[in-house]
């Protein structure tokens, strides 16, 4: 789940995660996404240069499936190889696994319970040692030890065992029941396999707390840590041992990742030409970006949608006549055009036009409908009291409404929605917090009174599967709407276990009829996420899902090996 958040995002968890038709960039026609690159005076790759980008949050770990933020999945992208990693595209491509498992290839058996793996021989982790599917077996179990305390186990859950191959080259997972979306646990650097070597000598729950959550020891992906100043900076320099250093991968000697927390910092950065690029960018500041005549702006594509989150601890909020006259009094063409600027989607369900099966064309959305709201709260017994906020009983219609700090489109999204549900007898307050505790505690806090309402992005990495989001038993662990139905639970075992597209597209359109009937959030745009590089710059190609914008990060180079930002 991407929570970024995640939205990225949970950009969270969530985001996990993760998972990646498209959404467009305002500039491009419905179905074109807009991703550029820059034209420069060299065609082909060069080795060498240090490349600088901002991140618009800190990480709060780089340990794989340890956290849902997107900004840290971005960094362990640099730094991690995983079995099968996203293309640009969103198209999955193996990685250190040889193929991409599939029933034809004899991957994955008909009934999707069987799954088989095929490692590279040779690989090696940064230390030297071997990396095999030993690693693998290794990091599955300790994904699945609640001490460890993993963002995402959904998948996890459906295994029953796993056998690894005389040669360690080769895993098959035995699973309990019929699951075809297994493959995304495997997907991008945030779902890398873990160093047994190094990590088996360490406590589960003590993993998370050592000095490696934001400085890794051993890693296998295209660079490794040179050094980690939280809240400063994050070094990575070339891996002599990554898998595909034959190739001359990748191009650059160093990437340095800088966590400024600020989108005004971000475009400080831009305006005096320090940085190479940056992603996640405040869509308030596009007159600005579009003014930067030494940078490539691109809209690109996004799977995210931008919720409000209802936390179903609180007891007025379990009254699906709130949730549902909150949601009709959301004016989501005004979200979109002021505090975006255009660069938004539409979108009333969790799947946008980058997934199939997923997408569902032709949904009837809830309309913005201030009039019909209030009608809904007064049949349901809600009475506007003397200062205007409804109450029935001894319960009142006043939330507290979270969301990322310093992130101005979202507080602007906060401030029209506040006006908004005033209009319908609904008082919020505006209470945010910085993107690492919003993630790693507020909201699993789940304190009704603290956490009423939160908006954040979330995704699902490469496959529609949205039970990590919305199942009965992900509830405080990635399902922080703190929201049970039994029969979408049922719906998402039948998903689940159901590998035809056709079939499995009927089901997602049925749970998308329970959402826009049970509102457990109110969806508001599908955000185009905005990113920027500098002219001299190559292959910088955000993705979709997962990483997002480091998905290919082993692919950067510099014209003549030198980075514009260190001229």
């Amino acid at each position: 789940m991407r929570k970024q958040s995640h939205t990225r995002h949970l950009a969270l968890v969530g985001s996990l995660l993760v998972i990646l038709g498209l959404i467009l960039g305002a500039c491009a026609p419905e179905g074109k996404p807009t991703t550029s690159t820059t034209t420069t005076n060299s065609s082909q790759p060069v080795k060498g240069g240090v490349w600088v980008d901002d991140l618009a949050n800190e990480p709060d770990s780089l340990i794989p499936n340890a956290t849902v933020q997107t900004f840290a999945w971005m960094v362990m992208q640099a730094l991690y190889a995983p079995l099968f990693t996203g293309d640009p595209t969103g198209h999955v491509q193996p990685a250190l696994a040889t193929e991409v498992p599939t029933v034809e290839n004899g991957g994955v058996s008909a009934d999707a319970k069987t799954w088989t793996f095929h490692l590279r021989p040779n690989l090696k982790w940064s230390d030297g040692q071997p990396l095999t599917a030993e690693d693998v077996d290794f990091t599955w179990k300790l994904w699945s030890n609640p001490k460890f305390g993993a963002a995402n186990v959904v998948a996890l859950r459906h295994i029953a065992s796993a056998d690894v191959s005389a040669d360690k080259l080769s895993i098959t997972f035995h699973l309990k029941d019929s699951y075809a979306a297994f493959l995304p646990t495997w997907i991008d650097g945030m779902q890398s396999p873990l160093p047994k070597h190094y990590f088996a000598n360490i406590a589960a729950d003590q993993i998370k707390h050592s000095k490696d959550n934001l400085k890794p020891s051993v890693v296998s992906g295209p660079f490794t840590m040179q050094e980690s100043l939280p809240g400063d900076h994050y070094t990575l320099v070339r891996n002599p041992n990554y898998y595909r250093a034959s190739e001359g991968l990748p191009y650059l000697d160093k990437v340095i990742f800088r966590p400024v927390g600020k989108q005004e910092t971000i475009l400080k950065d831009l305006q005096s030409g320090a940085i190479d690029s940056a992603w996640f960018l405040d869509s308030s500041k596009l007159p600005s970006y579009k003014q930067l005549n030494n940078y490539q702006l691109t809209l690109g594509t996004a799977a995210n949608y931008e919720a409000l989150h209802f936390n179903q601890n609180n007891p007025a909020l379990k009254d699906v006549n709130v949730r549902k006259a909150i949601a009709l009094a959301v004016d989501h063409d005004q979200l979109i055009k002021v505090s975006r600027l255009g660069a938004g989607v539409p979108t009333c369900t969790d799947h946008t036009q980058v997934y199939n099966p997923g997408y569902q064309a032709d949904i009837t959305c809830p309309k913005f409908d201030l009039d019909a709201a209030n009608k809904l709260l007064d049949d349901a017994g809600w009475k506007k009291g003397s200062d205007g906020v409804r109450q029935k009983g001894n319960l009142r219609l006043e939330f507290q409404y979270s969301t990322t700090a310093n992130n101005q489109w979202r507080e602007q999204d906060e401030i029209i929605n506040q006006a908004n549900f005033q209009k319908i007898g609904v008082k919020i307050n505006i209470q945010n917090y910085p993107a690492s505790t919003f993630f790693g505690t507020f909201l699993a806090s789940g304190k009704a009174g603290q956490y009423d309402m939160a908006e954040w992005a979330s995704s699902y990495n490469y496959d529609a599967n949205d039970a990590v989001n919305f199942s009965c038993d992900q509830i405080g662990k990635a399902n922080f709407n703190w929201y049970c139905n039994p029969k979408l639970d049922d719906l998402f075992a039948q998903e689940q276990a159901t590998a035809d597209p056709a079939k499995r597209q009927q089901i997602f359109n049925q749970i998308h009829a329970i959402m826009l009937t049970d509102f457990p959030v109110t969806f508001l745009f599908s955000p185009n996420d905005i990113s920027i590089s500098k002219k001299g710059t190559h292959n910088y190609k955000p993705g979709p899902f997962g990483a997002a914008e480091t998905v290919n990060v082993w692919e950067w180079w510099c014209d003549g090996g030198h980075c514009p930002s260190a001229a």
